[in-house]
């Protein structure tokens, strides 16, 4: 591998990392400096007017108390209903580069079930483009930016955002590192190719990794575990990977100091595009903040069950019924119901991927025709 195609490694995960970085420190930054301001303030008025009070109960009172002016003084707003941020990685040089998506998710804030999910669209998948005719939907970026992509989305799964986070990858491994590493169940199989992979860029290389189960990983580590591809259940599990590692960071970055989120902030912004406003960014993260026991849920599109991969007209994709594939889509977003394959028509589905056969047999004798 020369050293042009290894500086541009393809990792997906950094997408919903810096969402989810954004998002989170500044909600629980601002909120918990306040609170913290607040308390500080009040304690000391309560020791200055009396000094019978014991440190638990001045705690206590204040706590009760402080509440109301906490909300008052905190500058955000908090968002109702389901708010969905379109996420985009790429391995492009710069973010204003032409170049495909190589990790297409939905990152989806549901105040109403108090979730936080998930979706991510396989690249591969087979889709109508605007202006573009069928191709790959990790094209469009490449075709027309985040816009087209946002509008490539809508038109085949019926999802409308307006919101998108472009990111490339350089400074992965030490954003890990920064909020000191994840854990996650490592398989056997997995384990050479994380060792292929790990510090691939670096003179120091991390520890190879050298048995199975649920592990500590650093940046290196994590890098190289979702960059695996031809192990398992090839690109399903590969996306179910970048997944796991979403959900881990997201605990590890809500359980961190708020004092650290300045120095993370600052190595994320110089590999990110975004049409969000910051302030809006500091609602969705108070939002967040304000749903008490958060549920982390995922999904993959298109479902394994309504998609099937192959060569079509040369090239490797998914082909999929987008029907039925909008529809799982929309319920786990929007009424919160998880998949359930006994509601899928196969007889139907059988019909779409036909359909492609058929027209791909069309278009060969066409160009056979064609070249005589």
């Amino acid at each position: 591998m020369n050293n042009n195609i290894k500086q541009r490694i393809k990792i997906s995960i950094i997408s919903v990392i810096t969402l989810l970085i954004l998002i989170i420190s500044g909600l629980i930054g601002g909120y918990t400096y306040i609170k913290s301001k607040i308390f500080s303030e009040a304690k000391v008025q309560f020791e200055e007017k009396s000094d019978l009070f014991e440190e638990e109960k001045i705690e206590q009172k204040i706590e009760a108390e402080i509440e109301d002016e906490i909300e008052e003084k905190i500058p955000y707003e908090q968002q109702k209903g389901i708010i969905n941020i379109l996420l985009i990685g790429t391995d492009a040089r710069s973010l204003n580069e032409k170049a495909r998506s190589d990790t297409i998710m939905i990152a989806t804030i549901d105040s109403n079930h108090k979730k936080v999910k998930v979706s991510s669209i396989m690249r591969d998948s087979y889709v109508e483009i605007k202006g573009c005719g069928e191709n790959k939907i990790n094209s469009a970026y490449a075709f027309g930016g985040p816009e087209l992509l946002l509008d490539t989305i809508y038109r085949n799964f019926n999802i409308k955002i307006d919101k998108y986070i472009v990111v490339n990858f350089w400074g992965f491994e030490d954003i890990i590192d920064e909020i000191g590493g994840i854990d996650i169940d490592i398989k056997s199989y997995e384990i050479s190719e994380i060792n292929k992979y790990t510090g691939e860029l670096r003179d120091v290389k991390s520890p190879k990794l050298i048995k199975e189960g649920f592990q500590h990983v650093d940046g290196q580590q994590a890098l190289a575990y979702s960059r695996i591809r031809k192990v398992g259940n090839g690109s399903f599990e590969r996306s179910e990977r970048q997944r796991i590692i979403v959900t881990e960071i997201t605990k590890k970055i809500l359980a961190l100091n708020p004092i650290q989120y300045p120095l993370i902030m600052n190595k994320i912004l110089p590999y990110v595009k975004t049409n969000i406003e910051p302030i809006m960014i500091m609602n969705y993260g108070y939002t967040v903040y304000k749903l008490d026991e958060i549920k982390f849920e995922q999904l993959q599109i298109p479902v394994t069950e309504l998609c099937e991969g192959r060569i079509y007209n040369g090239a490797w994709v998914f082909l999929m019924d987008r029907k039925q594939n909008s529809k799982v889509l929309n319920d786990f977003i929007y009424i919160d119901k998880p998949v359930d394959t006994q509601e899928f028509d196969y007889n139907n589905f059988r019909a779409v991927i036909n359909q492609y056969l058929s027209k791909e047999k069309h278009l060969k004798i066409s160009k056979h025709k064609s070249l005589k």
